[in-house]
């Protein structure tokens, strides 16, 4: 199998302004990168093809652009995920550093504000418009039984303000509400409305809305669906290496050990690469090499990583 790393998630800092129920940040988790010239160095070595700068909130940081600029140096392109209530403070240019900025959305107005803080959607709004002609935008949503109903609101919106609407799925943890959705079949619905109205995702499940990766399942070899630890980690700011920022079982530190050692021997990766680890019904699916389910989602809900997807309605009834 192919070790090539393609995205990387860097939490620059666990602060933030907000404090989002569903968030699987630990409320403990409010340190800065705890050394960015030893991770520069290590990234350096390994060159993913896509970095982002993620958070907490990472235009907290101080010197975040900076630190961006030597990322941009590494990787191919580098993407910042960012609540919007702090883009207004910086000068537009800033931004043009990266590649795409993704902007937290949750719903309409009402919906948003009750999830997020009154007067968020209204920043979030002026955060895209600001951007707008500067760098692209995609305005990202957090799926919940809170919203699985507003998808096309979601579209409408962030089209209106020239942005790309996401969408992504909430993993079964947090502070509180809102809670995740419980039903595959909800789930279903959620996928179908996204690809009617042209929200992008980047779900394993989502495979089932398209035709020409379906035929890819023929194939003996993973082509796609959930990559956590196959291609694509997350380090958090005290050095821990994650197979996903959602899947936060560490595969070592960067104070202990190379990105690139971790990278290539970790046991915690060497797993998430064999399907045949994976338990109830997946590893007999016939899409499991495009699939192979949320890896987070199934340790959140289970305390199993390897366990079957909880919201997969393709084998519903065998999430052993």
């Amino acid at each position: 199998m192919s070790l090539g790393l393609h995205l990387v998630v860097l939490e620059v800092t666990g602060r933030c302004n907000l404090s989002c129920n569903y968030c699987y940040r630990s409320e403990s988790a409010k340190l800065d990168l705890e050394d960015p010239s030893l991770l520069l160095g290590q990234l350096s070595e390994i060159r993913p093809h896509f970095i982002t700068v993620s958070g907490g909130e990472p235009l907290l940081l101080q010197n975040v652009f900076a630190l961006a600029k030597k990322l941009k140096q590494i990787c191919k392109k580098l993407f910042l995920t960012t609540n919007g209530i702090l883009v207004k403070e910086f000068p537009k240019s800033y931004f043009q550093v990266f590649d795409n900025v993704q902007i937290s959305l949750d719903g309409d107005e009402k919906i948003h504000d009750t999830l997020r803080g009154e007067g968020s959607f209204e920043k979030v709004i002026d955060a895209a418009k600001y951007l707008t002609g500067i760098v692209p935008v995609s305005l990202l949503c957090t799926i919940s039984q809170d919203n699985y109903h507003q998808i096309e609101a979601i579209s409408q919106i962030a089209r209106d303000v020239g942005a790309l609407p996401t969408i992504g799925r909430m993993c079964g943890f947090g502070r509180g509400n809102p809670v995740p959705l419980q039903e595959p079949l909800f789930f279903k619905q959620v996928l179908e409305d996204a690809a009617r109205y042209a929200v992008l995702n980047d779900d394993p499940l989502n495979f089932w809305f398209n035709e020409k990766k379906k035929s890819l399942s023929k194939q003996d070899k993973i082509m796609g669906g959930c990559t956590a630890g196959i291609a694509e980690l997350a380090i958090s700011p005290e050095m821990d290496v994650f197979p996903c920022v959602k899947l936060r079982i560490s595969a070592g530190n960067l104070k202990d050990q190379s990105l690139k050692n971790i990278w290539q021997r970790s046991p915690l990766f060497a797993g998430l690469r064999n399907w045949n680890n994976l338990k109830g019904s997946c590893p007999r699916c016939e899409y499991v090499s495009i699939c192979r389910g949320c890896r987070a989602d199934a340790w959140a809900r289970t305390g199993d990583y390897m366990a079957a997807d909880p919201l997969c309605w393709v084998n519903d009834g065998d999430h052993r």
